[in-house]
């Protein structure tokens, strides 16, 4: 890292580089953003990038999952709501997360072919690190819901392994064509009815 560079700036030049990327990853998408478009909007060298990143797969994915942070806090703290019973309100909750992962910018890009290729290029590290914190954050509400005796009591990796399931899915709905909307709204029903303990029983 250039001594030039203080604490400060190089958590500025960071953020800059999230967000220009998050600009251009929506707009281009990931294969049409290059690394000249990153660093032309960010205003720093080539050089500079590789001193953050190893790729702009790398970066997507930072982003993703800044973003990811900022949306599972929001959906997760309100997923029963008041004037609902439990499974209605999660099958709303898993409704939620299949339009974000098809209808904003930089998620609905993410098709299967997409997701191998972001997969290929990222360091096994930074892939097991993030599911592992993914996990975490998300264990801490099924563990609380548990506890109320809203959510029947399952093992959190099988739990953990049928959301991401549902993710695969939707990522792969291009093969199921006008059946995707027909098999996602079964495959919500039959969660939600299994997982959660309704209100009235």
């Amino acid at each position: 890292m250039p001594k030039a560079w203080s604490e400060r700036e190089k958590e500025l030049i960071k953020k800059t580089m999230l967000s220009e990327g998050k600009k251009l990853f929506e707009k281009y998408g990931l294969q049409k953003t290059t690394v000249d478009d990153i660093v032309h909007a960010a205003q720093i060298s080539k050089g500079s990038f590789y001193i953050f990143y190893q790729s702009k797969e790398e970066l997507y994915f930072d982003i993703l999952d800044s973003v990811e942070l900022e949306l599972r806090e929001k959906i997760f703290e309100n997923v029963f709501k008041p004037g609902l019973n439990r499974r209605d309100s999660f099958k709303l909750f898993l409704s939620q997360m299949v339009e974000i992962l098809t209808t904003m910018p930089l998620y609905e890009q993410i098709n299967a072919a997409n997701y191998e290729l972001l997969l290929r290029k990222l360091p096994e590290e930074t892939l097991q690190k993030h599911m592992y914190r993914d996990q975490e954050n998300v264990a801490k509400y099924f563990v609380e819901w548990m506890d109320k005796s809203w959510m029947r009591k399952v093992d959190l990796e099988a739990l953990n392994g049928l959301l991401l399931a549902l993710i695969q899915f939707v990522m792969h709905r291009e093969e199921f064509g006008e059946n995707f909307e027909t098999t996602k709204d079964l495959w919500i029903d039959a969660i939600s009815s299994y997982l959660i303990i309704d209100d009235k029983e």
